[in-house]
């Protein structure tokens, strides 16, 4: 296992041998590490407190998920917007 040392030495030798291309990408990636390590955890949202939970519990249509579904699909597939 490297050492901390060990690791930027081997870092900069393989920076000094990359394009001008591969140099910019190098420097997003690092931008884009600081930037997601400066974000804070977040917790996991469970499915019951999401707020579209249930949002069609109290819609009688919705009593057969299957029958619905078919259609809402049927009237997408049919509707004329023009």
């Amino acid at each position: 296992m490297l050492t901390q040392q060990a690791k930027r030495e081997v870092l900069l030798r393989q920076i000094e041998e990359l394009t001008p291309g591969g140099l910019t990408e190098v420097a997003q990636f690092i931008e884009f590490l600081q930037f997601r390590a400066q974000q804070p955890a977040r917790k996991p949202v469970s499915k019951r407190n999401h707020p579209a939970f249930g949002v069609w519990a109290d819609h009688p249509e919705a009593g057969d998920p299957v029958s619905f579904g078919m259609k809402l699909r049927q009237r997408l597939e049919t509707r004329r917007d023009a």
